[in-house]
């Protein structure tokens, strides 16, 4: 991913930025769409878990992330409630879903199973927000920005993707290690190594017992602030390095920028 050019950036509590030349601004398309709820199901039935729900799309994330879009902020939406949220940028020719994709997921490296934790100094928040069992929707928006508030490059694609339930909830782990679909909640079915309901998922209205109890310890603990301390760093043209608490990354063309958590 990375090569050297005149681009370095500090990533910071979640984020992440590509670059390259401006395009123009719009939301997701129907491909994108499909591309977006289709990867984050192939990474998630990846993970071998006994409980992973299948992610589905959903207009009223979608809308809500499209919304903040538009404010052009690199930071996290402060006002998103019980929402989880992953962003992406890109400075090129148009949106790479793919590639957003898979750079949340290349973090899995750096996530300590046993310790339900990052390793230190490392970022994989995206990671475990991508692949969070109980997490079942999925929405995203993004927009054109000719400039990026708290990113001194300019003309860069903003991506915004909001999940429910939240993920990354202090002291759990992502998912249940075990044999797929080993234990899908009552009322779902194992399709390619998912949970999926047997019903329309809009007319599923009891809560699944481990998500009943995740969501009482989320509202008990807190789940993680994937924006960390709510504090971004920039990224500077010319050859010069940021610095800053948890890691420097060198961007460069298409230029790539993510959030941590």
């Amino acid at each position: 991913m990375l090569s050297s050019r005149s681009l370095l950036a500090l990533l910071l509590p979640p984020l992440l930025l590509l670059g390259a030349a401006p395009g123009p601004a719009g939301a997701l398309s129907a491909e994108e769409r499909r591309e977006m709820v289709e990867l984050h199901n192939l990474y998630r039935a990846q993970a071998a878990a006994a409980n992973m729900l299948r992610m589905r799309w959903d207009e009223e994330l979608a809308a809500f992330a499209k919304a903040y879009a538009r404010q052009c902020v690199w930071g996290h939406n402060k006002e998103r409630g019980r929402r989880g949220e992953n962003l992406f940028a890109i400075t090129d020719e148009g949106m790479d879903v793919p590639l957003a994709v898979q750079e949340w997921h290349v973090e899995q490296q750096h996530y300590n199973f046993s310790a339900a934790a990052c390793e230190p100094g490392q970022v994989c928040g995206h990671y475990t927000q991508v692949v969070w069992a109980r997490t079942d929707r999925i929405g995203c928006g993004s927009h054109f920005c000719e400039k990026l508030q708290g990113v001194e490059e300019t003309n860069i694609h903003l991506l915004v993707c909001n999940y429910e339930p939240p993920g990354n909830v202090k002291g759990h782990r992502p998912y249940l290690e075990g044999t797929p679909c080993s234990q899908c909640p009552s009322g779902y079915r194992c399709e390619n190594s998912l949970c999926e309901p047997m019903s329309d998922p809009e007319e599923v209205t009891e809560t699944p017992s481990f998500l009943a109890t995740e969501a009482s310890d989320s509202r008990k603990e807190g789940a993680e602030d994937p924006a960390g301390s709510e504090t971004y760093a920039g990224l500077t043209s010319g050859s010069g390095h940021i610095w800053g608490p948890l890691l420097a990354l060198l961007l460069l063309p298409p230029l790539v920028l993510a959030g941590i958590f």
